[in-house]
């Protein structure tokens, strides 16, 4: 038996080692990947919009729309915008309000990590519309798709839910990091 559990820390530290090595060691347990300035409006930490930024994810590829918007694009078009929203309402008042309308087919409330975070769904046969409502550092924030097939539904769901994981204040004022 103490063969085996000694095989075990022999295997556990060789995994440690790897990762670390390649330097692919995700102790957040998330999808995000790592800061990269391959895109216009990337930074050091991720990606910034306004005074927050994010980590960048794997496969997508960011595009600024204006100050508090930009677009994040995977090589299947799933799509997902990134919104700053007005921080002086609530943000679950303006969520209940949105649901209470009718206009959304679905959603659910969920605790993602400590962040109450409201996911509309406006459904039809083979795909849905998304909104993604959330308050993270005194900010609001709305994540959305539109025409998410139901095959790419748990892309999208999971990259939301690290965009929320990692989103923080940057410190900075207004507008985006640019590095060329």
């Amino acid at each position: 038996m103490k063969k085996l559990y000694a095989l075990l820390v022999i295997l556990i530290v060789l995994y440690i080692g790897i990762n670390v090595g390649a330097n692919n060691l995700n102790l957040v347990g998330s999808d995000a990947g790592t800061a990269d300035t391959t895109n216009a409006t990337a930074n050091v930490d991720g990606i910034a919009i306004g005074s927050s930024n994010f980590a960048k994810i794997d496969g997508f590829k960011d595009k600024k729309i204006n100050d508090t918007a930009l677009n994040l694009t995977d090589s299947n078009n799933l799509t997902i915008t990134v919104n700053l929203l007005d921080s002086s309402q609530n943000i679950s008042d303006v969520a209940n309000k949105l649901i209470e309308s009718g206009s959304y087919t679905s959603n659910q409330v969920i605790d993602q990590n400590g962040v109450t975070t409201y996911f509309l769904y406006k459904e039809s046969g083979d795909s849905y519309d998304a909104d993604v409502f959330f308050s993270k550092n005194n900010q609001n924030y709305k994540l959305s798709g539109t025409n998410i097939t139901y095959d790419n539904s748990d892309t999208f769901i999971n990259n939301c839910k690290n965009i929320i994981d990692t989103m923080s204040s940057s410190g900075s004022s207004g507008g985006f990091s640019k590095f060329g």
